[in-house]
């Protein structure tokens, strides 16, 4: 199964380019030009200017120094050539906890050919999540049910905090994942509004982040964790409950995103749908493959990432006189140091921010290209 492509910032799909022209420095990192008369010619065939006006041919006679026909650049001060710069968006990160369906239903194969467990997939792409949006969410992990009983509700193994992709793909990497092993060591239930409940209590016990609270709900089936019933053994489903628990959050301000995946809702096809209308979020993601689980984490990544007006710049710190700014192929942006508009640079975070009404098209979505070029002068207000 693929990893994680490459990440478009937010709903807008905003995408950075960012440009190193090689433009050869002369020291301060501007580009190199012969701005004197030609050089002076010491009459030994030698150039001291460094253009080559007084070189002499050695199937020539010495005629003596060439004629100074004015001022010369050097062919490689132009600024056409450049190579692409990794870059991201910085910004404050929301908070998202993941509360990930473990019951023994995710033991079973996913499908033909790989037959992979449900379990090794969600892994991987739980694994990619993470990793792709460390430094831009706060990931939390709840997985249910608990260990400690079939319909027992799960609890937040990984509180949400800062860069936590590490411990949670070290928690997530220590699930069994083969058929057998599986098998073994999750054969629980889907108590899901429980669950979904405990998940309220946590939310409740941490800072609100202004920046946003949301949820990531997967599961592979109906929650099922109701009353027994005495002659079966079987618990009833929960859909209901789950519905309500899920509401419960939503009014407290934290949206829940439902993910369903491996198909395993005929039972109730319109369960998916309700209970992502009760998260607020409109209509659920239906993930029948590996591929199609990933694309949905990515997508439910990039709708909470809020716009952000800065960009990091990666390699080393430049001179902001010779940055060229634009959108979407457009005219140059000014650099502004009063910060009313345009853009400046930080030589202290290695960062770009946009200011005033560039700031704003870059939050609205009306801007889907950042080019950052440098090498020659941009205009200045």
């Amino acid at each position: 199964m693929g990893r994680m492509g490459a990440w478009r910032f937010g709903a807008w799909g905003l995408s950075i380019a960012l440009a190193l022209a090689s433009c050869s420095p002369d020291g301060g990192g501007r580009p190199r030009r012969d701005g004197g008369g030609g050089g002076t010619d010491t009459g030994t065939g030698t150039d001291s200017g460094g253009f080559d006006g007084g070189r002499v041919d050695a199937n020539l006679p010495d005629t003596g120094p060439l004629p100074d026909t004015g001022p010369r650049v050097d062919a490689d001060a132009g600024c056409d050539v450049t190579t692409p710069v990794p870059t991201q968006i910085v910004g404050d990160p929301p908070d998202v906890l993941l509360v990930v369906d473990i019951s023994g239903s995710m033991c079973t194969p996913l499908g033909f050919p790989g037959m992979e467990t449900k379990m090794r997939v969600m892994k991987m792409a739980l694994t990619d999540l993470v990793t792709a949006f460390d430094a831009r969410i706060n990931f939390g992990l709840m997985l249910y049910p608990n260990p400690s009983g079939p319909c027992d509700p799960g609890t937040v193994s990984n509180p949400i905090m800062p860069r936590n992709g590490s411990a949670i793909n070290s928690r997530v990497s220590g699930l069994a994942d083969d058929l057998f092993g599986c098998a073994l060591a999750n054969s629980g239930a889907t108590p899901t509004h429980t669950s979904i409940d405990n998940a309220r209590t946590y939310w409740a016990s941490i800072p609100v982040n202004p920046v946003g609270r949301y949820t990531l709900l997967a599961t592979d089936g109906l929650p099922n964790c109701g009353p027994e019933d005495p002659e079966t053994g079987e618990t009833a489903p929960t859909v209901d409950e789950t519905v309500a628990a899920i509401g419960r959050l939503f009014g407290d301000g934290i949206p829940t995103y439902v993910v369903g995946f491996g198909g395993g809702f005929a039972g109730d096809p319109s369960a998916l749908n309700r209970m992502a209308m009760a998260g607020g979020t409109g209509s659920p993601y239906n993930a029948a493959t590996g591929a199609a689980l990933e694309a949905a984490f990515e997508a439910i990544a990039a709708e909470v990432i809020p716009p952000s007006c800065t960009i990091e710049l990666d390699g080393p710190v430049r001179d902001p006189m010779l940055f060229q700014v634009s959108f979407d192929g457009g005219a140059l942006i000014p650099r502004n140091m009063a910060h009313t508009s345009g853009w400046d640079y930080d030589p202290a975070t290695n960062t770009i921010t946009f200011y005033g009404a560039e700031c704003d098209a870059v939050q609205s979505g009306a801007v889907t290209n950042i080019s950052v070029d440098f090498g020659c002068p941009g205009p200045l207000i």
